[in-house]
């Protein structure tokens, strides 16, 4: 089965959030703390498990979004308040760490 893919991407800063709609009907919310927290680089995760101490929580619970760029056709980059900004966060990262994926048309309704 095919992966789905972002058809709208939308970073609303002022919110501090993340917003994607995925083919497939969902929508995703990512607020930028929790980008910041769960962020793939090899800064923040190591190249192999216990190389280096993770975010905690507390060192990320106010950071915010700057700002966005496109990374080739897979992948976006975040630039962050904290001046961090070497996470690569792959479409397929985003849908496997959305924190509560929502039918896009309930997220409609509910405004």
């Amino acid at each position: 089965m095919a992966r789905a893919t972002p058809i709208a991407v939308r970073l609303k800063l002022p919110d501090n959030i993340l917003e994607i709609d995925w083919s497939d009907g969902v929508a995703s919310r990512y607020a930028g703390a929790y980008l910041r927290f769960v962020c793939p680089c090899a800064g923040c995760r190591g190249h192999g498990p216990g190389q280096v101490p993770e975010p905690t929580w507390e060192q990320v619970k106010d950071v915010r979004m700057l700002g966005a760029e496109a990374v080739g056709g897979y992948a976006i980059r975040l630039k962050l308040s904290d001046c961090h900004e070497s996470g690569i966060y792959s479409w397929d990262f985003l849908r496997d760490n959305d924190p509560e994926p929502r039918a896009k048309a309930e997220t409609e309704s509910t405004g």
